[in-house]
């Protein structure tokens, strides 16, 4: 069976990644050292099929003393500081945790013996400013927009970098929005459906911006597809191409909801600012269908069916 190092393992994609690839692989899960006693209930599900390790994605000795132990065939890096609002009062924060980690990661793949692929997870965030309108292909100039979109970037090019100077197998993945998170009520599909359940206001900072949107289960097939693809040293776009404004969204969640409350255009208060908001975030996900045999298999309605229920356990 071959070996898996996953990072990233108790978020949101990480672990329901982790349960998806236990029952086929070896699977390592990092940890960092400085997790609490409730880090782990997201993998509650696996747990008994996973291994567990500790340390921290900026400790390059740590990191690659534990791959060195493990001698994974396949590193999946789901790890990361992901929420953008952040990065902008955090920038220091995001780099290391983003770039400097994924440095750290690259070199300790490369002393491996039987190393097969190394998977990135980027995010359509690098994109940043476009013309709005025509969903992006991967060979889109980028100009990332924020701190976190920086991070990224720049992880993505030292991977690039490692392929072609240290023969380093890798894939590079930017995904759009995923939702259907079990556990937190932070990002926007969830906080829509939880404040409806609970029939309280809800804001809507940026009615008009348009992102697709992707259900978590198409998202770990993504990295599943990429995973067991023979492709590598390639970049991909994984998204469902639904083009969805804000406003939409929050209309057919409330409609799904039955929710009665009050819409409000405007970011609530004390809401950590962000000076820069992209009006317009759309993936083509053509090359992915057409060198992976990938495409998205959840609708929105029935994505937003799922999560709806999801949150609603977690509610009562």
């Amino acid at each position: 069976m071959e070996r898996i190092f996953l990072t990233g393992s108790t978020g949101f994609v990480g672990s329901e990644l982790a349960a998806a690839l236990s029952d086929s692989y070896e699977v390592y899960a990092l940890v960092r050292t400085t997790s609490n006693k409730h880090s782990l209930d997201p993998l509650k599900g696996c747990i008994d099929r996973i291994q567990i390790r500790y340390g921290n994605l900026t400790d390059y000795t740590a990191v690659k003393k534990i791959i060195a132990d493990i001698e994974p065939h396949a590193i999946i890096h789901v790890g990361a500081a992901t929420a953008v609002r952040h990065s902008f009062d955090s920038p220091m924060e995001f780099q290391k945790t983003n770039h400097l980690a994924t440095v750290n990661l690259v070199h300790a793949a490369m002393s491996l013996p039987d190393f097969k692929k190394f998977l990135f997870a980027s995010t359509m965030e690098v994109y940043g400013w476009q013309k709005p309108g025509t969903p992006f292909t991967e060979d889109f100039a980028l100009h990332p927009e924020s701190p976190y979109a920086v991070s990224k970037y720049a992880a993505e090019e030292y991977v690039r970098m490692a392929g072609k100077a240290y023969g380093l197998p890798y894939i590079v993945s930017r995904a759009c929005n995923t939702y259907g998170r079990k556990y937190s009520t932070g990002f926007i599909v969830e906080y829509l459906i939880a404040a409806m359940l609970k029939n309280e206001t809800v804001y809507l900072g940026t009615p008009d911006a348009v992102r697709d949107m992707m259900y978590i289960d198409d998202h770990v097939n993504a990295y599943v597809t990429s995973l067991t693809s023979d492709v590598t040293n390639d970049v991909f776009n994984f998204s469902t191409g639904n083009m969805t404004a804000m406003s939409t969204l929050a209309e057919k969640i409330k409609e799904l909801t039955g929710y009665k409350g009050t819409m409000v255009n405007g970011f609530p208060p004390g809401y950590p600012s962000r000076p820069v908001v992209s009006p317009f975030l759309s993936l083509n996900s053509a090359k992915a269908k057409e060198r992976l045999g990938w495409e998205p298999r959840t609708s929105l309605e029935k994505g937003l069916e799922q999560t709806i229920e999801r949150v609603r356990q977690q509610l009562s």
